[in-house]
């Protein structure tokens, strides 16, 4: 399959440049290294495009725009595409990030297999506020999640691209396979791996004595300031450790350390929709627990690389071959489709408002039951 992965130029996550390799690629990220395995799998382009005013090109802004304010998001120098300058033809699918072409442009190319993102959806957006996705005429929505099973042709979602032309897939934002990141940087392969390197939100946490305890298990890597400096980390360091004190976050991004050759070690609570990624085994809930697991994986090292090969099929399975073969299926599918534009849309229209209905009626039972649950408290507090 030929796709294109495209972003709006002002959207604050993900790549600024659109060559001339896929390391320069990535290594101008304002924040995540992203769907890299779209490379791997497909034949991919990457497109910048001018921001459209268009309604629909405007809802992933209102997201995320007020924590990014003073970030420099567009460096200087940087070019992007007109959209309506762009042959979207040339692809047999799209993946935007956010809404990054407009609905007026999408419905120009009907054969083309439309798909997004929203960045700040998580795995858990399908369910909430982005119940009943795909919208403004796009057919697919990529929705974040860990794809235990690739579709077959008589899945859900297969079917539902061949009637409706319109369904959710579970696609990980972190499409990625276990040598994703170690293939931007085959000269740090043979390097040998030392120390541990803590995540984003965890460094900050440690305090001078987690520091000492820490030390017979090696330097505590640090002074990134870049996305490329974080993965020539992640490719020297043994472990990628997640801080007892962290606040959840959608996978800390172990994805990425396990496709770099760390052993990701994280509480599994933290790991909003990947938990299952790291084996309970290893699980610790506080700072005790952390230095328990370093010292039982420093006891065995067989075990290290045991862990090690099970998180890397892990992430092999759920967060690439299985997505890329259901991106596959559900585009044969969409190819197949008889379905017209007109029913697309009333699809669409139907799928919206049940959507509202359900989501309207899960915030009232949800301020119901946390109202019921105030009442509760003050009465045992009374």
């Amino acid at each position: 399959m030929k796709i294109c992965l495209v972003k709006q130029h002002t959207t604050y996550d993900l790549y600024t440049t659109t060559g001339p390799d896929l390391r320069t690629v990535v290594s101008s990220s304002n924040w995540r290294s992203g769907p890299v395995g779209l490379w791997e799998g497909f034949d991919c382009d990457f497109r910048i495009v001018w921001e459209s005013q268009d309604r629909e090109c405007q809802i992933g802004k209102s997201h995320w725009s007020q924590y990014v304010q003073g970030w420099k998001i567009w460096p200087e120098g940087s070019t992007a595409e007109a959209i309506g300058e762009v042959d979207w033809g040339l692809y047999d699918a799209v993946i935007s990030i956010d809404v990054a072409v407009p609905t007026r442009i999408v419905r120009q190319y009907p054969r083309v297999m439309w798909c997004y993102y929203f960045i700040e959806a998580g795995p858990q957006g399908i369910d909430g506020e982005f119940r009943g996705s795909p919208y403004y005429g796009y057919n697919v929505f990529l929705n974040h999640r860990l794809c235990k099973r690739s579709v077959n042709a008589g899945a859900a979602e297969v079917v539902r691209i061949r009637d409706q032309k319109r369904c959710a897939l579970d696609f990980p934002y972190y499409l990625q396979s276990s040598h994703s990141i170690q293939n931007l940087y085959p000269e740090l392969a043979a390097t040998p791996r030392q120390g541990l390197l803590f995540s984003h939100h965890s460094y900050s946490l440690l305090s001078d004595e987690e520091r000492e305890a820490l030390l017979p298990f090696g330097s505590i890597l640090g002074g990134y300031r870049t996305i490329a400096d974080i993965h020539k980390l992640e490719m020297t360091s043994r472990y990628f450790v997640t801080h007892p004190k962290c606040r959840a976050v959608a996978g800390t991004g172990v994805i990425e350390a396990i496709s770099a050759g760390c052993l990701a070690l994280a509480p599994r609570r933290l790991l909003w929709g990947f938990p299952e990624l790291l084996s309970e085994d290893l699980q610790y809930d506080d700072f005790a627990g952390l230095i328990g697991v370093l010292e039982l994986l420093e006891r065995a090292p067989a075990k290290v690389e045991a862990e090690r090969r099970k998180q890397a099929e892990r992430v092999d399975m759920w967060c690439f071959r299985n997505p890329a073969a259901s991106l596959e299926a559900v585009y044969k599918a969409f190819r197949e489709s008889k379905c017209s534009a007109a029913a697309q849309r009333w699809a669409e229209r139907k799928a919206y408002l049940r959507a509202r209905i359900s989501f309207t009626g899960f915030r009232a039972k949800n301020f119901i039951w946390r109202l019921c649950r105030r009442l509760h408290n003050r009465q045992e507090s009374a």
